[in-house]
């Protein structure tokens, strides 16, 4: 956290620890459940902070629902594509080196006036097959 220009307070070290233990891409909501289970007095305002600290940091990264109506936040900070279940809300990570050589080939090809990509993240929305 040091590292990322921010102070290891007690509270963010909380916050972040929860963040990686979360399964998925949790809400702040989710986050602040489990982190008032060990610091009570933390408020939703100071994890919504902390979370948009670590964003603004590099140390996770947000991740709208398809609708928008609610940030998650991803610990995993490789790169990587989100799938959306509309019907559960899940989000799930997707990984294809070959689709993004494809993104990045396109991109190369086609050119955009004016602009250097220097990363993607595709956020598809769908639903989920059930087995």
């Amino acid at each position: 956290m040091s590292q990322a220009g921010l102070r290891a307070t007690r509270q963010r070290v909380v916050i972040l620890e929860s963040l990686l233990t979360l399964p998925g891409h949790p809400t702040a909501e989710q986050v602040h459940r489990r982190v008032v289970e060990l610091e009570p007095t933390v408020s939703l305002g100071t994890v919504y902070k902390a979370l948009d600290s670590f964003v603004a940091a590099g140390l996770t990264r947000r991740v709208a629902s398809a609708e928008g109506a609610s940030r998650r936040y991803d610990a995993d900070c490789s790169e990587h594509h989100h799938l959306f279940c509309t019907d559960t809300q899940e989000i799930i990570d997707y990984c294809d080196p070959q689709l993004d050589h494809l993104i990045r080939d396109f991109f190369a090809a086609r050119g955009l006036a004016n602009f250097q990509p220097h990363s993607f993240s595709l956020h598809i929305t769908g639903v989920k097959r059930k087995n």
